[in-house]
């Protein structure tokens, strides 16, 4: 069984952050989603739904850019580069269902664009 990692890059013109890559399982997930916790200067997930990934998609790479709105909606979510054309439909249709918090780096929620890696690699 095979673990879809992701190392997101949260880029605009006004904040650069990063975050930790992520190995999917509920437990994992979860502590993602806290590592966040209390963030305003990027989009702050409070939602993530992992794709689905088997044995032959190890090494698998796709980059999916976004825009979180400043009410914390996805915009404009589209694979930017991929190794496997449908596993990066998959991805991008996965990443549609996040759910975030707006960006509010000076206390007022902002639009930010995000980049997305995504890599399939071995579970532990």
């Amino acid at each position: 069984m095979k673990h879809v990692s992701m190392f997101t890059k949260i880029v605009s013109l006004f904040a650069l952050g990063a975050v930790a890559p992520l190995a999917f399982g509920l437990t994992t997930t979860q502590a993602y989603i806290n590592s966040y916790s209390g963030r305003t200067d990027i989009p702050v997930p409070v939602k993530i739904v992992a794709p689905e990934a088997d044995s032959s998609l190890a090494g698998v790479k796709v980059e999916v850019e976004f825009t979180v709105d400043a009410t914390g909606k996805l915009q404009d979510v589209h694979v930017l580069s991929t190794t496997d054309d449908a596993f990066g439909a998959l991805v991008r249709e996965t990443v549609k269902q996040w759910k975030f918090a707006p960006a509010k780096p000076n206390g007022t929620p902002v639009s930010m664009k995000v980049l997305l890696p995504v890599v399939v690699s071995e579970s532990e």
